[in-house]
């Protein structure tokens, strides 16, 4: 049962990274098409006029925020950021998905790195979505170490096999002689 819920728990942070990296991935080439095509005055213009006319709070917020990442040097910088982070997180979903033993640990490198930045935030501007980030970043931290524990502890519980099959390797059958195959059962 343990094993189950494992396995869907990583499938789960695995569809995860590749659906937010492949996001991002996408939201790069929408932006730097959008410089190409010479209008990112005119999403500078449109990120003014959200903010401009916006009536609820968060709507107010949103825009000011987007007015400050359609500034020139914003939009590099989210260029930039969207890229890399898009990049990442690709990886982690292909280490993940390949199973290989160093994807776990990918993860937490990068998403352990995050955490102090995250507690910092959460205490200098506290935010109910905030925290909910740090606590579920935290859980797949954590998981992810449990996990890439038990496939290390795995690997190392194992001899490596170097040849063909000895005749020590052979199941025991009640009655057989040690060193002769089994007959065949069934």
């Amino acid at each position: 049962m343990r094993a189950r819920v494992d396995e869907a728990a990583l499938r789960t942070i695995t569809t995860y990274k590749w659906v937010k990296g492949v996001v991002q991935l996408l939201l790069f080439a929408a932006l730097a098409g959008t410089i190409a095509l010479g209008l990112d005055d005119d999403l500078a213009r449109w990120a003014h006029e959200f903010r401009n006319h916006a009536t609820r709070a968060y709507a107010v917020l949103l825009g000011r925020v987007l007015e400050r990442a359609t500034t020139p040097r914003g939009i590099h910088i989210t260029l930039l950021a969207l890229l890399i982070d898009g990049t990442v997180t690709c990886i982690e979903g292909w280490a993940l998905q390949r199973r290989h033993t160093w994807g776990p640990w990918l993860v937490v490198a990068v998403s352990g790195s995050l955490l102090p930045f995250e507690i910092y935030e959460l205490f200098h501007h506290f935010r109910w979505t905030r925290l909910l980030v740090l606590v579920v970043n935290a859980a797949v931290v954590a998981f992810l170490i449990v996990h890439a524990r038990a496939v290390a502890k795995g690997f190392d519980d194992e001899p490596p096999r170097t040849g063909p099959p000895q005749p020590t390797d052979v199941p025991h059958h009640p009655g057989a002689v040690p060193g002769q195959q089994a007959p065949p059962t069934g």
